[in-house]
């Protein structure tokens, strides 16, 4: 697995490596502490003459000494300059980089849009004139499939097992890091191509689009498809309700790797901390954890497939519903201090706090959280973390409007991903560890935001946790 994370984002063009950035600082001390020894030869040199005796027997002494000093002035002073090219070569670099990523980001959007508008147009003619043929090839198919598996199920039955077995053996696709950054651009490019099938010319759908006013995007397509599937009773949002299920006396958080810590896993999906000191006003820190039911029918659990689809539409979901339930029960009002951490579902609600207005966010911590298209207010401080190799931050499209400092990882850099996982790189154990990577570099954006989130809880006394317990309201 590769330790080596890749920071983007937060205000500044410069995208690199870590590992990068830290020999950029070094360098910059380095021509620092160069610059200094520098300064204090000088002054030994000009005082050099006064503290020393003018005697013809000193003197040659004294001359070669001042001679020396010189020459270590200019040596030093060359390799200052060298070590500041140096290190402004690196930034120049990172600078260069983060701003063809970017350029090619979006030019790969617009292409990608186009080709689906294209697309679109095209399928939608040619579908009309091949209609009829597909309805009586498919009807056809399902006659032949009937008969099979009534004269020979066992035949019927290895076809499926072939079929799931090179499901299986070809499982890794999902966590191409190319297969990922296509899915993202895909998904982001699917109005386009339903407005395109329904006639629109090109121009039409640039200036509806994401890059234009807007109106056309994701979160159009998901609700549309959450429409649909709510005239068959799936993805139907119902009634919320959080209850305290346990509290304890706790700690104020350290680092990412501690927030990361405290993302509930069990049956409590919300974790509530409440920083208190005398004479100040409650301060709160709010962890939330990540889906826990795939299925497409709502039922008990509301960190369901529901809420992800409601979520992604824009639309309020049962998470968030039930997260502002628990909110309210535990006393944080518009005004009070909050910072936000979620991992995958979770970071998603989290990053539609922040983006509300309802909440006086002072950080947000995401997770491989689907929350690309949420337009979180730029003042809010914002760590993403993402895994290159993980599809699920990838459903949430590409980085819109939001601009929080990016960090991403592969994480099965090394050699392919466990075969049993969908999405290994998505696995909780990993963002952790993740999280832990970047409580240890060395970079100026992550540091300013972790002094930030700490600033929350800075001088509490006293620490209380309380978990929650979310359950849909039939």
């Amino acid at each position: 697995m590769s330790d080596d994370l890749v920071v983007g984002g937060g205000g500044s063009i410069a995208v690199a490596t870590v590992t990068l950035f830290d020999q950029a600082q070094r360098l910059e001390r380095l021509e620092r502490n160069l610059d200094e020894c520098v300064r204090s030869l000088g002054a030994m040199d000009a005082g050099a003459a006064s503290r020393l005796p003018g005697t013809a027997v000193c003197r040659p002494a004294l001359e070669q000494a001042e001679r020396g000093i010189d020459d270590a002035c200019a040596l030093l002073g060359l390799a200052a300059v060298r070590s500041g090219y140096l290190a402004a070569g690196l930034q120049l670099s990172a600078n260069v980089y983060g701003a063809g990523e970017s350029a090619l980001a979006a030019l790969g959007e617009r292409l990608a849009g186009d080709f689906a508008a294209g697309l679109g147009f095209l399928a939608a003619r040619v579908g009309l004139v091949l209609a009829p043929g597909l309805l009586v090839a498919g009807s056809r198919a399902a006659f032949a499939h009937s008969v099979a598996s009534t004269v020979a199920p066992h035949a019927t039955r290895r076809g499926a097992d072939a079929a799931e077995r090179w499901l299986a053996g070809h499982r890794s696709i999902l966590s191409d890091p190319r297969f990922v950054q296509f899915a993202r651009v895909s998904i982001v490019s699917v109005d386009d191509l339903a407005a395109g099938a329904a006639g629109l010319p090109l121009p039409a759908v640039r200036m509806l689009g994401d890059d234009g006013l807007g109106v056309l995007g994701l979160d159009t397509t998901v609700g549309a498809v959450a429409a649909g599937a709510s005239v068959f009773g799936a993805l139907r949002e119902t009634p919320v309700r959080a209850v305290p299920v346990s509290s304890a006396p706790s700690t104020r958080a350290d680092g990412f790797a501690d927030r990361a810590a405290r993302v509930p896993s069990g049956s409590a999906q919300v974790r509530i901390d409440r920083y208190s000191a005398p004479g100040q006003p409650d301060r709160f820190e709010l962890y939330l954890g990540g889906t826990a039911d795939f299925s497409p029918m709502s039922g008990k659990e509301p960190w369901d497939l529901t809420s992800n689809i409601s979520a992604l539409s824009g639309e309020p979901s049962g998470a968030y519903r039930a997260v502002a339930d628990a909110l309210d029960q535990a006393g944080v009002e518009a005004q009070s201090p909050l910072v936000v951490t979620g991992y995958s579902q979770g970071g998603l609600v989290a990053a539609q706090l922040a983006a509300s207005g309802n909440y006086d966010v002072r950080g947000l911590y995401t997770l491989g959280a689907p929350s690309g298209q949420v337009d979180v207010p730029r003042d809010v401080p914002w760590v993403a973390v993402e895994h290159t190799d993980d599809l699920v931050p990838a459903l949430g499209g590409t980085w819109a409007t939001a601009d929080p400092v990016l960090v991403r990882r592969e994480v099965f850099s090394d050699g392919p991903p466990p075969p049993e996982l969908a999405a290994p790189a998505h696995a909780a154990e990993h963002y952790r560890a993740t999280a832990a990577l970047i409580d240890a570099a060395n970079e100026d954006r992550l540091r300013k935001a972790a002094a930030e989130f700490g600033a929350v809880g800075r001088d509490a006394e006293q620490v209380e946790s309380t978990w929650y317990r979310a359950s849909r309201v039939p």
